[in-house]
C-alpha cells in the first residue's frame, strides 16, 4: 500500500501543481483585466471632465456671443439713428465758409452763395458724391468788401464763371 499511494501521489502533486499554476495565470489575468477596467474608467473620468470643460467653455462663449450681438445690435440702431440725423442736417447745409481774412475797418461782410453744376469733371475729381451735392446746391463763403459789388468782384476772382461757377445770391453777414 505505501508503494501504491506514492503512485497516486505523484499525479496527485502534479495535478496540485498544474492547478496551483492554472489559479495563478488566471489571478494574474484577473488582475490585468481589473487593471484595464481600472485604467478605461480613469480614462471615462478624464473624457467626462474635459467634455463638462468644453461646455462650459461653450456656454461661455455663446453668452458672449449673445451679448456681441445685442451690442451690435444697439450699435448698428444708433448708426442708423446718426445716419438719419445726417442725412436731415445735411439737407440744409450751414456752413458758411471763409473766401479772404482780409479787410478794412470800412468792410462789410456778405454771405455769398457760389454753385457749379458740374464741379467732378470741370474743376476737380475726385470728391465725394455729398461735395459734388454741395457745388450744386451752392456753397455759402463769408466775404468781407465795401458793398455788395466789390463781394462779387472779390468772388468772381476766386470762383470766375469762365470756369462753370455763378454766383446765386449776396446778402448782408449779421454777426
Amino acid at each position: 500500500m505505501g508503494h501504491f499511494s506514492i503512485l497516486y501521489l505523484f499525479p496527485a502533486l502534479v495535478g496540485v501543481a498544474t492547478l496551483a499554476a492554472s489559479l495563478l495565470s488566471a489571478r494574474r489575468q484577473l488582475q490585468t483585466a481589473e487593471d484595464r477596467i481600472a485604467n478605461a474608467a480613469a480614462r471615462k473620468q478624464a473624457q467626462v471632465e474635459r467634455l463638462r470643460r468644453l461646455a462650459r467653455a461653450t456656454l461661455d462663449q455663446a453668452r458672449e456671443l449673445r451679448a456681441a450681438r445685442r451690442r451690435k445690435d444697439s450699435i448698428e440702431l444708433t448708426c442708423e439713428d446718426l445716419e438719419q440725423r445726417l442725412k436731415a442736417a445735411g439737407a440744409v447745409d450751414r456752413r458758411v465758409y471763409v473766401l479772404d481774412d482780409r479787410r478794412t475797418p470800412a468792410d462789410g461782410g456778405w454771405v455769398v452763395t457760389v454753385a457749379h453744376g458740374d464741379y467732378g469733371t470741370r474743376v476737380t475729381g475726385g470728391l465725394e458724391k455729398t461735395a459734388l451735392e454741395r457745388w450744386k446746391r451752392g456753397r455759402r463763403f463769408l466775404v468781407w468788401g465795401l458793398d455788395e459789388k466789390k463781394a462779387r468782384e472779390k468772388t468772381n476772382a476766386r470762383y470766375p464763371e469762365h470756369k462753370g461757377f455763378s454766383i446765386l445770391s449776396v446778402r448782408p453777414y449779421l454777426d
